[in-house]
Formats: structure tokens, sequence, C-alpha cells
């Protein structure tokens, strides 16, 4: 049988509740509880199984992206506390050049590894290679290219020209003389 969405959400948070309360129960201890209850509701067990399926990945989901961000914040402290007390070495007048420069280094190096464990998890998008559809070129853009395609930019051949010469460029197409 077909449930809508609706009533198939009302079946996961039936069964979310059963698991919540019996966390090992069986497939077919969820079916018997849900058939004996005050409103019975009786569905196939492998039907059950599909839900519970389903609640098990979003559940993992909520895990990984819970413990990831607790991780990833957990680190950004760290990494604060240490800018921290790099800076206060940085502008000790007592510190040596060489204890200077170790910090600032490990100041950029602390920052860098931050923005990498940042970007590992997803918090930024990469967007090298990618093109931006739908901006329009101006008309003096739209001529500037035409023209410079019209100009046939590299034609010419090496056979002729012995390589060594300069390269003859063809006038614009219809400017011939």
């Amino acid at each position: 049988m077909r449930y809508t969405k609706e009533r198939q959400n009302e079946h996961i948070s039936k069964i979310r509740r059963l698991l919540v309360i019996k966390p090992e129960a069986s497939i077919k201890d969820i079916k018997e509880t849900l058939a004996g209850q005050a409103k019975p509701l009786v569905l196939d067990k492998d039907y059950i199984n599909k839900l519970v399926n389903k609640i098990r990945v979003e559940k993992t989901k909520r895990l990984d992206y819970y413990t990831v961000n607790k991780v990833l914040a957990d680190f950004q402290d760290e990494v604060a506390e240490l800018k921290r007390r790099l800076w206060s070495t940085i502008t000790n007048p007592d510190s040596t050049d060489r204890d200077k420069i170790s910090a600032i280094r490990e100041l950029r190096t602390s920052s860098k590894d931050l923005f990498d464990k940042m970007f590992d998890a997803g918090v930024f998008n990469r967007k090298i290679g990618e093109i931006t559809l739908g901006n329009k070129l101006t008309a003096e853009e739209q001529k500037l290219l035409k023209d410079a395609i019209e100009m046939d930019y590299g034609k010419f051949d090496d056979s002729t020209t012995g390589g060594d010469e300069p390269r003859k460029v063809k006038p614009p197409l219809g400017k011939d003389k």
C-alpha cells in the first residue's frame, strides 16, 4: 500500500517514539506495539523496516553534522587561544627576533589550518573554474569581442614565414583593400 508523504511522516514519528523508549526494538516488536495501541496501526513489516532505516540514516547524518561542528568549534577555540598567546609573544619587547618570527610563522600557519579545516567541513564552497552565466556584455564589450574575432588572431602559416618572422595579421573581415 502506498501512503502519502504526510501519512508516512506520521508513521515515522510514531516509530521514532517507540525507538526512543526501546532503541533495540525489532521490526516485529514495533509492528506488534503499533497494532496493540488504543488506535491500532497495522503496517507491513517491510514498510516498517524501510521507515526504521530512514530514521537511522537521518540520525546518522544528524550525528555526523553535530560531530563535525563540535570538533570544528573546539579547533576554532584552540586556534583563538593560540593566536592570543602568539600575539603576546610578537608584541613583547623582551622577545627575541627569532621568537617573534617563529610566532608570526605559527600565527599564519594556524590561520591557514583553521581555514583548511573549515573548507574541508564544507563551510566554504570552492568556485574555481566555475562560469557565472547570465551576465550580459555591454555594447562596447560586444564590439571589442567582435573586432578581436574578426582580426583572426593566431592564423598564420609557419611554413611560409620560417617561424622567425613576425606574424601577419589579416585585416578585419569586410575591410579588405
